[in-house]
């Protein structure tokens, strides 16, 4: 890859210890959302171990070496000439050029290993960011929701019936806790119904998620240290699993979770279960003394979207999914 020089400022490969530059230039770009070393390396290993391609850019001022911007894009699994791309400017060296420089430079690696094209993400609240992505040639696509649910104002009491009507479905609410403790060998069946519902719910991305094999699904949803398996809420009717929602704990914030996958089998939509569901992790969040649920969801997601706010979740600025057709390749 050939470096530029950006006034003062060099783009260079990426070193060990820059995932902590990384980690301050993600907190101060977004302060409300502040992620740390670990988390980073986390995003970054988290592709590796799919097999994908992923790799960062930095820009380094050249005198006292300070990173002061970055650009990290990894292909998707979707299709390997298809990449995801986020960067960062900080405010301090914003406006200087840089976010341009990272960019051509990314792309210029993407043409090289066959790209066709690549994705990326801007909140609303940074208009800035927004129209950089604009203008260089990306087209807006859809947009989530980022959700927050302060856990200790939320009143349960309207909600009392839910869990109850949900067993009279004939079905059982349990934890992945508890299943494996009954059974070891039911985490098969968990990681079927993970892929299946993951399927089916709405989005704004046109392109299905690729499944993840059971191995990684087990290290990253199972056995990653921010799992909390007693969280990990499950809807089983007879001995299949038809639901889940799962969370966990955040690497940055001890007393937030994040709420990922919320799903049920089509029977049982509109019936109350995923309601129920969410009721289950709201009273975890309470009786364990969490501040904060978040979650991301759709805006294609309507129902989900519907069920988080009657429970109280406040919608937080969306981000705007962006996608760019490479130069010379059309969009496959």
């Amino acid at each position: 890859m050939t470096m530029r020089m950006v006034s003062d400022v060099t783009l260079r490969e990426f070193r060990e210890p820059d995932y902590q530059a990384v980690a301050q230039l993600h907190t101060a770009a977004y302060p409300d959302t502040p992620t740390t070393a670990a988390e980073v390396r986390d995003w970054v290993r988290e592709q590796v171990d799919r097999g994908l391609h992923s790799e960062w850019i930095i820009a380094a001022e050249q005198r006292t070496e300070a990173v002061v911007g970055g650009v990290w894009f990894h292909q998707r699994m979707v299709h390997p000439q298809k990449y995801f791309l986020r960067g960062y400017v900080h405010p301090d060296w914003a406006h200087r050029g840089i976010g341009r420089r990272l960019l051509e430079a990314a792309c210029e690696v993407l043409h090289a290993r066959g790209a066709h094209e690549v994705k990326s993400f801007a909140r609303e609240d940074q208009p800035r960011s927004v129209a950089f992505l604009q203008h260089a040639g990306f087209t807006e696509i859809g947009r989530d929701f980022e959700s927050r649910l302060p856990v200790a104002a939320c009143d349960l009491r309207p909600f009392a019936g839910y869990v109850d009507q949900a067993r009279a479905l004939g079905i059982e609410l349990t934890t992945l806790a508890d299943e494996l403790a009954r059974d070891p060998t039911c985490l098969r069946g968990v990681y079927q119904a993970h892929c299946a519902l993951g399927f089916a719910i709405p989005r704004e991305d046109s392109d299905l998620p690729a499944p993840v094999s059971f191995e990684k699904y087990r290290a990253w949803q199972v056995e990653h240290p921010m799992v909390l398996k007693d969280a990990y809420f499950l809807v089983k009717r007879g001995d299949v699993f038809v639901g889940e929602s799962a969370m966990k704990r955040s690497a940055v914030d001890s007393r937030v979770l994040h709420q990922e996958l919320t799903a049920v089998v089509a029977e049982y939509r509109g019936r109350g279960v995923a309601t129920a569901l969410k009721v289950l992790t709201i009273q975890y969040a309470q009786r364990y003394g969490f501040r904060e649920i978040r979650t991301v969801n759709s805006s294609r997601n309507a129902a989900m979207l519907a069920i988080n706010t009657k429970l109280g979740f406040v919608r937080q600025p969306e981000w705007i999914l962006f996608v760019r057709a490479l130069a010379g390749e059309g969009t496959r």
